[in-house]
């Protein structure tokens, strides 16, 4: 070994050593005061004592300033505080009133004059400035007060984040996750690379890297609710500082309330129903109102258990909400029913038992729109208006202690329970559960318990370490579980319980039975253990740290378990005659159960620099190490072995030969950030502001569990392949009709319904972001600040996945002409699978991502009643993949999975325009009276541009001939938006199918195509912008003093005050080009749409959360509360 290596090697040794005995890793959820002691001329004063107390709980701790005056005193709970300087020689300094808030430095400079001790010199902290010239990160914090009065429909934390610069992704849509309630994207990260800490503890499901907290249980219906009466304080950062992780977008830090030395508490309840709402938009007057019931009711108890020493703090919130969710519909006609019934019999045939005891039990609901009627197939648009019951019961408690066992040593615990049971259509348009009778049942439970312990080893040197542990437990069951098909001659030859009505479809008519993927369930687990050091040595602020964290999920997805049957026509569904085409009629089998773990570690140093009174500097580096996820049986497969002769690989099951792991481990992701704060006049007022970091993102482990890639079938994943024991393998009809008693399906296997296998890039990097910003902060007056900046990221390495199996162009081509026929064409074998194998999807991390933004604030801050948060956002986010998971097609998944750069184009959640303002005023007493006092007012105003969307085919045909199935179109044409009428939002006649077409034989499929001439949609991806997004919402409340500590709120909440109506972006695929159901027109040579795309359903509609969600109708809220 050289001697050059040698030393390198000792280095290597010496840093690895340096970090394991760095006990910490940052997230808090505390405060720092810190300052500078200087006397009357300007000189620092070393060695004076400077102690802080905390007002409500009388928590003391003191240090004494460095050689160069500075001190720091951190780990502080957030609170406000008195802070004293006292100094031999010199009069007392007391700054009162001074506010902490989590994870910030409040900066209380202190001058001390010559003269007695016993002398007081008082300032007020609300004097102090309000610019921060001490680190540089971006966000915005909400206070106590703030959330209490905002109007937060539902009661849900997360709107307030919405109000936030930098933030896109309106709070009535879902960007990228559904199953997510409020996903955002802040500063061009994706909306699952943002991280939730609750008491600095993780509050992160691990399953989606979204909030286990607030969470949906069904569609976009939160699960469990944080309590915001329990919020003291919600900040959300970006930019932030080597101490935080695990996501490279924003953290969303909450600190819940506690006990102080007073005894205080509080009763609420509110109120709302559709009486005083108005209709939904697609709910007319010609139909029966959908009905709404909300109730939300709880209260808190806080205070000294000793004083000065132990404190409580409880709080319970409960909700009772009945729904009824509304969707437009083509369901058949009765006398249509009849009269293929009798035309059945008349011509000799039988009507088959199984369903018309089928039609018994589950029949469709009868056709109520005006003028509407159905044939044997369809009605040419929407005839029946349903409501479907839908109900949420939700219980949400926590609890928290803490104990200052000396002034050295501060321990806290907390622990959230929430329950809940809800039952909604989890599928909104023809992919199932839409109906009255088909929701989904979805029982819910999270807990989360928080440790945390806060050691002063001396006035300059402080620890915390910290354990946390949060559950998330959810099933999705079929709200016909009870329902056995057995019971009516439908023999599906399972056992599998909680089963309920298979798929079943007929024509274009509305789907029966619940949707494809219940019953499905999982528990995830997280165990986080992390350590904090602070340390003051003179001019610097040095802090280290270190985490880990272990996440389990156990997991079933039992995806067609309940079997799909498919019937061409009404004629075919009465006579039980199956269509056995390919991926119409099937039912899946197999072991769903997985059990899957991932270990993670990280480690920070930071340090805080003061190299003079008006410039700071701050930096550090963080090293992550994101571990291997892995599976208990080894029940995941992976590619391995590449034939360079055969260009085949072989799918082997992990812990076999060749395969030890899924993937490859990333060591490499080390992420140094900087920062710089300079006070440009010295006075506190004016503030420059840089910085730039790498931000590393983790994985979310649906990407190994649950991938959608392709709605017909199996969702596959690398816990899903078709290999191993137990594996999830097709069955089919083989029989053409149903039989009472006879089972539908046979045995398939893999070679009669496809297969798919999905992979993992055996070196698959860790996603990454590129964060800088320069932005100045000015006080324009002792409460007003304005804050101008420009924001930019760059992503790296993000997920994606492409199909290795999917044929070029010039192979579609070659094919196409030598065969003769539009719906036929070479796959290359890439794999040798026994079974042969259509998809093979693969994720890696090839993505990348551009972020630019102008981001302006105006806050002004208690100003004569007045408080006003005013934000506005330009931005544009492009990338070449929007997420890992196809939630939405083509969001990871390129249109052409041979040339992916093309994918390039605007991020599905760019907004290019953001607007918020958020507004609150107490009109000032007058006099004694009760009833003219006590009033005030608050309100949140948001005005956004349209989200980006596009049309494609969703399997409706195989217009590319690549054998995707979700193409996108030509555009021919310029196009042409109606943006203030949903029903002709678009005009359709400027997209044409990607080919040349035989108009002798048009028939509006991929058959019209003449040979060679299919190729990919030249329509970009996310070229096209969908509805802007209008929303005020007001809340009128009036405080009325009933005795010396009771008083009393009354309130009314107005949300979508102007009732303007606000349309969803469409979330699921749009059938642009499905000629056979939208109609088509021939232009030329080119088979283009006629009429115009039609939205479908209200903002709060179109996420799943009806009425509570952002973008519904009018609603108004009543409220009582009682505080003591």
């Amino acid at each position: 070994m050289s001697a050059e290596g040698g030393r390198m090697r000792m280095r290597v040794v010496l840093i690895c050593v340096l970090l394991v005995s760095l006990a910490a890793f940052g997230q808090t959820f505390r405060g720092t005061i810190l300052g500078t002691v200087t006397d009357a001329s300007g000189a620092v004063v070393s060695g004076a004592k400077v102690t802080v107390r905390n007002v409500g709980t009388g928590l003391e701790r003191s240090t004494q300033t460095s050689p160069d005056g500075s001190y720091s005193l951190p780990e502080l709970p957030i609170g406000t505080y008195t802070v004293t300087a006292t100094q031999s020689g010199f009069q007392t300094s007391v700054t009162k009133n001074v506010v902490v808030d989590v994870a910030a430095p409040r900066r209380v400079d202190a001058t001390l004059k010559a003269g007695q001790v016993s002398t007081t010199v008082e300032v007020s902290g609300e004097e102090l400035p309000q610019v921060e010239t001490t680190i540089d990160t971006l966000g915005t914090t909400f206070t106590a007060q703030q959330a209490k009065d905002l109007p937060l429909n539902g009661r849900d934390f997360q709107k307030m984040i919405f109000l936030t610069p930098g933030v896109s992704g309106s709070p009535d849509q879902i960007t990228d996750s559904p199953g997510s309630y409020g996903i955002f994207s802040m500063n061009g990260a994706r909306g699952r690379s943002n991280n939730y800490l609750l008491d600095g503890t993780d509050m992160n499901d691990g399953y989606r890297n979204d909030p286990a907290i607030n969470e949906a249980g069904v569609f976009g219906t939160p699960a469990t609710v944080l309590p915001v009466d329990a919020v003291q304080e919600l900040q959300i950062v970006s930019n932030f500082m080597p101490e935080y992780g695990r996501n490279a977008g924003a953290t969303v830090n909450i600190v819940s309330k506690a006990g102080t030395n007073t005894l205080h508490g509080s009763a609420i309840e509110y109120f709302r129903n559709s009486a005083l709402d108005a209709r939904n938009y697609f709910n007319p007057s010609t139909t029966p109102k959908a009905q709404f019931h909300n109730n939300q009711f709880g209260g808190s108890l806080g205070g000294p258990i000793k004083k000065d020493k132990t404190f409580f703090y409880l709080n319970y919130e409960g909700q009772r909400e009945r729904v009824g969710v509304v969707t437009l519909g083509c369901v058949p006609d009765p006398a249509q029913i009849a009269a293929d019934e009798a035309s059945i019999v008349a011509g000799g045939g039988v009507v088959n038992p199984v369903t018309s005891a089928l039609l018994g039990n589950h029949a469709w609901p009868a056709p109520n729109l005006a003028g509407s009627t159905s044939d044997d197939t369809s009605c040419g648009g929407s005839n029946v208006s349903v409501i479907s019951p839908s109900s949420n019961r939700l219980d949400s408690m926590l609890a928290k202690l803490d104990h200052n066992f000396s002034p050295r040593n501060l321990l806290t615990g907390r622990y959230f329970f929430g329950d809940s049971s809800q039952s909604f259509p989890l599928a909104l348009t023809a992919s199932g559960g839409q109906l009255p009778g088909f929701n989904t049942f979805t029982p819910t439970r999270v807990q989360l318990v928080s440790l945390s312990d806060v050691w002063t080893v001396s006035p300059t040197q402080v620890n915390e370490l910290r354990y946390g542990w949060n559950r998330f437990a959810e099933d999705f069951l079929p709200e016909d579980r009870a329902f056995h098909p057995s019971s009516i001659g439908l023999n599906l030859g399972t056992g599998v319980p909680d089963q309920g009505l298979p798929i079943i479809l007929v024509g274009d008519f509305a789907q029966l039975g619940a949707t494809s993927g219940d019953p499905r369930g999982r528990v995830d687990t997280n165990n986080q253990l992390l350590d904090n050091f602070s340390w003051k040595i003179n001019k610097h602020d040095v802090k280290f740290g270190f985490e880990y964290r272990r996440t389990t999920i156990k997991q079933y997805f039992n995806k067609y378990f309940r079997g799909k049957l498919t019937f061409d026509t009404l004629t075919d569904f009465l006579t039980g005659t199956l269509d056995n085409s390919f991926g119409s009629t099937f039912q899946y089998s197999g072991n769903t159960r997985r059990h899957t773990a991932e270990n993670n570690y990280g480690f920070y140093l930071q340090d805080g620099f003061r190299v003079s009174p008006r410039l700071m500097v701050n930096y550090g580096f963080r090293w992550d190490y994101f571990g291997v996820v892995s599976e208990k049986n080894n029940l995941f497969s992976n590619a391995t072995t590449a034939n360079p002769a055969t260009g085949e690989f072989v799918l082997t099951q992990v812990g076999q030969p060749g395969l030890s792991k899924l993937y490859e481990p990333d060591y490499n992701n080390f992420s140094p950030r900087v920062s710089v704060a300079w006070d440009i006049s010295g006075q506190g007022k004016t503030v420059l502001r840089a910085g730039w970091g790498l931000f590393f993102d983790a994985f979310s482990q649906d990407m190994f569990l649950g991938h959608l890639p392709y709605p017909p079938y199996y969702d596959p994943g690398p816990a899903y392949n078709p290999v191993g024991p137990a594996q999830i393998i097709p069955a089919v009809n083989t029989g053409g009709t149903i039989v009472s008693g006879q089972a539908v399906f046979d045995t398939a296997g893999c070679g009669q319904l496809e297969c798919d296998i999905f992979t993992f890039d055996r070196h698959i990097r860790t996603p990454y972001m590129e964060n800088y910003n320069l932005n100045l902060q000015h006080q324009l007056a002792s409460r007003v600040m304005l804050q101008v900046g420009y924001v930019g990221s760059q992503g790296h390495h993000l997920f994606r996945f492409r199909d290795l199996s999917q044929p070029d162009q010039a192979t579609i081509t070659a094919d196409d002409l030598s065969c003769a026929c539009a719906d036929s064409y070479g796959v290359p074998r890439v794999f040798d699978f026994p079974n042969g194998s259509f998809y093979i999807m693969q994720e890696e991390s090839t993505a990348s991502s551009n972020y630019n933004a102008l981001q302006t604030s105006l806050r002004v801050n208690g100003w004569r009643g007045v408080t006003s948060i005013v934000n506005y956002t330009w931005s544009h986010s492009q990338d070449t993949a929007s997420d890992g998971d196809d939630f939405e097609n083509n969001a990871a998944q390129p249109n052409d999975s041979t040339r992916p750069h093309l994918e390039y184009g605007n991020s599905n959640f760019d907004v290019r325009n953001r607007f918020t303002w958020v507004f609150g005023y107490e009109l000032p007493s007058v006099g004694s009276s009760r009833l003219r006092n006590g009033w005030g007012f608050s309100s949140t105003l948001t005005l956004q541009s349209g989200q980006p969307f596009q049309m494609n085919y969703n399997f409706e045909d195989d217009f590319s001939g690549s054998g995707e199935g979700d193409d996108r179109p030509d555009v021919v044409g310029p196009i042409v938006y109606h943006k203030r009428d949903p029903g002709n939002f678009i005009e359709l006649s400027s997209f044409a199918i990607p080919c040349t077409v035989n108009v002798s034989v048009a028939s509006g499929t991929a058959a019209d195509c003449v040979p060679g001439t299919r190729h990919f949609g030249n329509e970009r991806r996310t070229s096209l912008i969908g509805p802007e997004f209008r929303q005020w919402d007001l809340a009128i409340y009036k405080n009325t003093a009933i005795t010396e500590r009771l008083s009393m709120q009354l309130r009314a909440e107005f949300f979508n005050v102007l009732n303007h109506p606000n349309f969803a972006n469409p979330f699921l695929p749009i059938f642009v080009a499905d000629p056979g159901v939208n109609g088509f027109a021939i232009n030329g040579n080119r088979e283009v749409g006629v009429g115009g795309f039609q939205l479908g359903a209200t903002g709060d509609v179109g996420i799943g959360n009806p009425f509570l969600g952002g973008g519904g109708p009018r609603g108004i809220q009543l409220a009582a509360k009682f505080t003591f």
